[in-house]
């Protein structure tokens, strides 16, 4: 399918699913623009870092800008760059908008966003440099699963940042570990607590 019948194809499923693609965030077009690049880390981290989120940063292009912002994230606190969505992925992105729970929108979204324990990652493509730290634009939230079978963010931070992987898949092993290590002391307790409750039944009744 070329370019230009895969973004009919679109225009078509917003049609049939009863939707304007003006209610869309993104716009349905071939039209590239200016996306900023960057990778911002917390304080604590190295101050000497290149790619940090100034209003000098570099820029990329894409038929799609990308944000995202950490919550608990160690070393990193937030990133953008840009995407490039073939037809389908955009008509994927609109199927699972859909199904996702809406969280929170603003009058004139333009931002598509997905909000998770860990990290907000959006994407928009309305205006030259729409992804940069510094812009306050209207947004739409939905819950997580947004992007899930579309696009791989991971894969594309770690292209401007190689370390990123390594760091990220450590602090999710620790978070896992931690969050089992927890259920496991919380389970153990209860145990502890009801079997002290029938000890404590056995005792009275004698």
């Amino acid at each position: 399918m070329s370019r230009k019948n895969g973004f009919y194809f679109v225009f078509l499923l917003c049609s049939f699913a009863q939707v304007t693609c003006e209610e869309f965030e993104l716009e349905n077009t071939e039209a590239l623009v200016e996306c900023v690049q960057c990778v911002q880390l917390w304080r604590s981290a190295s101050a000497k870092e290149g790619k940090v989120c100034t209003s000098g940063a570099s820029t990329c292009r894409g038929n799609a800008c990308f944000m995202r912002q950490c919550k608990h994230c160690p070393v990193y606190q937030y990133m953008s760059g840009c995407v490039n969505f073939t037809p389908w992925q955009l008509a994927d992105l609109e199927l699972n908008r859909q199904t996702s729970e809406l969280r929170m929108r603003r009058v004139g979204a333009v931002l598509l966003c997905e909000d998770t324990f860990n990290q907000t990652t959006c994407v928009c493509n309305r205006r030259d440099k729409c992804n940069s730290i510094h812009s306050r634009l209207p947004f739409a939230t939905y819950s997580e699963g947004l992007f899930k079978g579309v696009v791989n963010f991971d894969t594309i931070i770690a292209a401007i940042d190689p370390r990123y992987l390594e760091v990220m898949s450590g602090y999710h092993f620790r978070f896992l570990a931690s969050s089992s290590s927890s259920s496991f002391s919380s389970s153990t307790s209860l145990l502890l607590y009801a079997f002290s409750i029938i000890v404590l039944f056995s005792f009275l009744s004698h």
